[in-house]
């Protein structure tokens, strides 16, 4: 039996940070490369953040995690269900969620659309898209705000996997920007 010390349990949130940014560097690499992020890395992710945060503040230590993994979770809902973003995605920034907790995961949000309009922008400039996307996407709020009907601006499944957004990349940007906001400014990775 593995006995937990006063050492070993201040090194936990770093163990898990480190967890995670491993799992980051290996859905990016999977969703440039294949345009999939795994379950086996997004499930067993928040089981561990879940487990650990529950094992260190018990009840209230889950309902941190659970916290952030449900608001990881419907920030990235509507999103997929207009067919934005794939199922992965959502996994994965609920994972993100469950090891940082809902209100480290809100400000996280923010770095993560960030680089998410920054990989935008940057692969319509490479596929040399910019222009139709613009006019596409205004037409398409002019036509919502006239007929009120939301079924333009819905998207192909077939199109997000060919011609989307690797999102994963920018979940990992974003959560790497959001630890480097919270060293340069001399604060502390989110405690349990």
């Amino acid at each position: 039996m593995i006995k937990i010390t006063w050492l070993n349990i201040k090194l936990i949130p770093y163990i898990l940070y480190s967890w995670l940014i491993a799992v980051l560097i290996v859905c990016t690499i999977t969703d440039l490369r294949q345009r999939r992020i795994p379950n086996l890395l997004t499930y067993p992710t928040a089981f561990f953040a879940l487990t650990v945060h529950c094992y260190i503040g018990s009840w209230n230590g889950f309902l941190f995690s659970l916290g952030g993994l449900t608001f990881g979770f419907a920030v990235f809902l509507i999103p997929y269900l207009m067919g934005g973003m794939g199922a992965g995605d959502v996994k994965l920034m609920s994972a993100v969620g469950a090891v940082l907790g809902f209100q480290q995961t809100a400000i996280c949000f923010l770095f993560v659309a960030i680089c998410g309009g920054i990989v935008a922008l940057g692969l319509m400039v490479y596929r040399r898209t910019f222009k139709k996307t613009l006019l596409k996407t205004f037409l398409g709020i002019l036509y919502l705000g006239v007929h009120r009907d939301a079924s333009l601006l819905k998207v192909d499944k077939n199109i997000i996997t060919k011609e989307g957004i690797p999102y994963g990349v920018a979940i990992a940007g974003g959560v790497f920007l959001f630890f480097l906001y919270l060293i340069s400014n001399n604060k502390t990775l989110p405690a349990f």
